[in-house]
């Protein structure tokens, strides 16, 4: 995108961060004290949705039209996506999941690990609702963190390294959740610390698969909510055990090395522009 916009990358991050902690460690506080779990949900929200609310003020507060226009586009035009890279956008876990749970069986893990969650078992009003929100969550993310984000990282800098400095920021928006009770990964926290680390380094291969679909196909913000979703989903859909999911870390980390040592210049050349 070429406009004489400034990106400020620091605002947006100090902010988003900010109000995501704030948000999520009071949640975390009501979690355990049961006269305050109530209220629980309703402090989440602010911090879930932080990436997109500060997203959507800086891009529709900052008066310029090509910046506005240019969203726009990145998510509505789904000409952006090439044909070529809908195979990596929908497979790429589905094939890291199936691959992981075959080589879990060497392992002596339960052939069960192929059969669906039982919450997808029977397809009803519970099963919707989390299909839902597996397809929700990654769309107003990704309406911040591919909208603005991740554009306000690379300018000045080789995509490699604004995708590095993104895992460890995305790390960070996600720190307060292993300190909310009973959610996920305050759990695998309670299972094995190994399993909350594969959590942190699965982030990393993420930000690096996402970005490259990112900007191979014009930056399209629709293309990563629909890899975010299967990233999601495929998460939960099977009854995957974690020691498998450390498998499916190990398997992007390999895409992601392939992905990377094919395309150096587009990972490693420095831009000027966002």
């Amino acid at each position: 995108m070429k406009n004489n916009y400034q990106y400020k990358p620091f605002k947006y991050f100090f902010i988003t961060l900010l109000l995501t902690w704030i948000s999520l460690f009071l949640a975390a506080y009501c979690s355990y004290n049961e006269t305050l779990k109530s209220y629980q949900t309703l402090f989440m929200l602010p911090g879930l949705f932080a990436p997109f609310i500060i997203a959507m003020f800086l891009i529709y507060g900052s008066k310029n039209s090509e910046l506005k226009k240019d969203f726009k586009n990145r998510l509505f035009n789904l000409k952006l996506i090439k044909s070529k890279y809908w195979a990596a956008i929908l497979l790429i876990m589905p094939f890291a999941l199936f691959l992981a749970t075959a080589i879990s069986l060497l392992f002596g893990k339960p052939i069960e690990q192929f059969s669906l969650s039982p919450e997808f078992t029977i397809f009803g009003g519970e099963a919707f609702l989390i299909l839902v929100i597996l397809f929700l969550a990654p769309t107003f993310e990704e309406l911040g963190w591919r909208g603005y984000g991740v554009d306000s990282l690379k300018k000045g800098k080789s995509l490699m390294k604004a995708t590095l400095i993104f895992a460890l920021l995305w790390n960070l928006w996600h720190l307060p959740l292993f300190f909310i009770n009973g959610y996920y990964q305050n759990e695998l926290i309670h299972m094995n610390i190994i399993y909350a680390l594969n959590f942190v380094v699965s982030l990393i291969p993420a930000a690096i698969l996402m970005n490259w679909i990112f900007y191979k196909n014009g930056r399209s913000v629709i293309a990563i909510i629909l890899f975010h979703s299967m990233l999601n989903l495929f998460s939960v859909l099977f009854q995957t055990e974690q020691f498998t999911k450390c498998i499916i870390t190990i398997i992007l980390l390999i895409i992601s090395v392939i992905v990377v040592r094919r395309n150096k210049s587009f990972f490693y050349e420095k831009s000027n522009e966002s």
